[in-house]
């Protein structure tokens, strides 16, 4: 026997099989309805003789209403999702070209403001060198004009960053207990007054009145307070005698005992205390 045979033979028996066998016909239309539906389509054949080529789906376990939504069936549905998803996708599009453009602008904008921010630090840094040579020029001219009145004994000079302090002592300023400026000081504070005339740098003047820690009382004057704030309105009044200097850059402050520059223990001390300041801010 030949292999050919032998398949000849099996097919046969497989036909007397089928031609023996018996088929439940509820058992099919069961079984063709759950097939059609998992393939979304509607059962169109009977492997039974005798039988109507059409199921009845109501004896199957297909739901009729929604047979054809997955399949394409129901166009209408499927044009409006259709629609929907396209305008959604337009929608997101859009938002993202828009989303984009804003980035650009917003990294356009923030360039351009480095670019301002790093000229005007550029340009802040090349006024902060030139005032900073103004004032030491100033300082400069401020203790040599003034040196020979340091080395009397006038005053001091002292240096803060910005600022240029002229302290005076009250010795050589006020009587004791007064607040009228003895006429040596006089011409001194003109000379101080002519070397602020030539600066325009200047941005405030403050004069100071200080006293020691003794409590006064005299028929002028009934507290440190009082002394200390006529004594530096004084000196305002002499500097703008000539009314060259702009009186909005000018304030008078009397500290009393407050900022002593020295522990009230002793006379010395005490006499350092009571001092004028006139504080120059650039």
């Amino acid at each position: 026997m030949t292999f050919t045979d032998m398949l000849m033979l099996l097919v046969v028996m497989f036909v007397l099989f089928l031609s023996f066998s018996e088929i439940s016909s509820d058992s099919f239309k069961q079984n063709a309805g759950a097939i059609s539906e998992a393939f979304n389509q509607a059962p169109t054949t009977s492997l039974l003789p005798g039988y109507s080529s059409v199921v009845d789906l109501s004896r199957s376990n297909i739901n009729i209403d929604r047979i054809g939504e997955q399949a394409g069936i129901n166009t209408k549905e499927k044009n409006e999702k259709e629609t929907i998803d396209f305008a959604e996708r337009k929608y997101k599009d859009e938002d993202l070209k828009e989303k984009e453009a804003y980035i650009k602008d917003y990294q356009k904008d923030d360039r351009q403001d480095k670019l301002t921010f790093f000229k005007k630090d550029e340009y802040e840094d090349v006024n902060d060198i030139s005032n900073r040579k103004n004032i030491n020029a100033i300082k400069n001219n401020i203790t040599q004009q003034l040196k020979n009145d340091v080395s009397k004994g006038k005053l001091e000079i002292i240096e803060r960053n910005k600022q240029v302090i002229l302290r005076f002592p009250e010795k050589v300023t006020f009587p004791s207990g007064s607040a009228d400026l003895n006429e040596n000081i006089k011409v001194v504070i003109k000379r101080v007054r002519d070397i602020v005339e030539e600066a325009p740098e200047l941005r405030k003047i403050v004069v100071t009145g200080h006293t020691d820690n003794i409590p006064i009382s005299n028929d002028y004057f009934s507290s440190n307070w009082e002394l200390s704030a006529a004594r530096a309105v004084s000196v305002v009044h002499s500097l703008l005698d000539t009314a060259q200097i702009d009186k909005n850059l000018v304030l008078a402050v009397g500290s009393a005992d407050t900022k002593p520059v020295a522990p009230n223990t002793g006379p010395a001390n005490r006499a350092a205390n009571r001092r004028v300041e006139i504080k120059l801010e650039f």
